[in-house]
């Protein structure tokens, strides 16, 4: 889950595969003037798209911490599950695309260090590793060239997301999650820096915009009252 408090002083959950869904749309949007722009590669977007699956079985009960204060987010949820459905969704998307199922390997990878210390680390990279060796050699030389690119993309289409989902809507710049107040990491050809502010409650503007048209999204939430559960949508146009 994504977690946050909202206005009122209430949780707010966000369910990851949903996230996930919201980066598909920003890779689908992606402008067409752009060399490296994923449009045309369907196994990108289904990457990008589903790259936060293995979170749908943890985020159907959010997980409470010990203390009841609060609930588990992806940063903190405890590491045996999580790693655990990473490997998980990683194989599900494999069974549909050994490229996409690269793109989500890596991705998930790229949060820990090659150094840890940590042996249930160490194991899930070491098995990682060794299935993206093993895909590599199904895919054409042409997919081999665009993997680099596609897991920037991948990446910066997920940080938009959280971007969207881990900020309070209309929030000032200065008061925005620390991740991306400086602007995003990723590096374009149009672009060295993309930088993300909140217009609005109801939009967000990119600068400049990798978009090839405004896109408007769907957020689905969870308001959290005590014992009571409230579903709801919050729907944003990004620019």
């Amino acid at each position: 889950m994504i977690v946050r408090e909202n206005n009122d002083g209430k949780t707010v959950l966000i369910p990851q595969h949903a996230h996930a869904a919201i980066s598909g749309e920003i890779a689908r949007h992606w402008r067409k003037d752009d060399p490296n722009s994923p449009v045309q590669r369907p196994d990108t977007i289904m990457a990008v798209d589903q790259h936060d699956r293995a979170w749908i079985p943890l985020d159907e009960v959010p997980k409470r911490k010990p203390d009841g204060k609060g609930f588990y987010s992806f940063i903190d949820y405890p590491l045996t599950d999580k790693l655990r459905a990473y490997q998980q969704g990683i194989m599900e998307v494999r069974e549909q695309s050994r490229y996409a199922a690269i793109l989500c390997s890596r991705h998930y990878c790229s949060f820990f260090s090659n150094d840890t210390e940590d042996e249930q680390i160490k194991a899930f990279l070491e098995r990682e590793h060794g299935l993206q060796q093993a895909d590599m050699q199904t895919l054409t030389s042409a997919e081999k060239a665009t993997l680099d690119t596609d897991q920037k993309m991948l990446s910066f289409c997920d940080d938009v997301s959280l971007y969207l989902c881990m900020n309070q809507p209309g929030v000032s710049k200065q008061n925005e999650v620390s991740w991306f107040r400086d602007g995003f990491r990723e590096q374009f050809s149009f672009a060295e820096k993309i930088i993300g502010e909140w217009v609005s409650s109801e939009e967000v503007r990119l600068t400049p915009s990798p978009l090839e048209s405004p896109v408007r999204v769907a957020i689905p939430q969870v308001i959290v009252d005590g014992d009571e559960f409230r579903e709801e949508k919050l729907w944003i146009t990004v620019t």
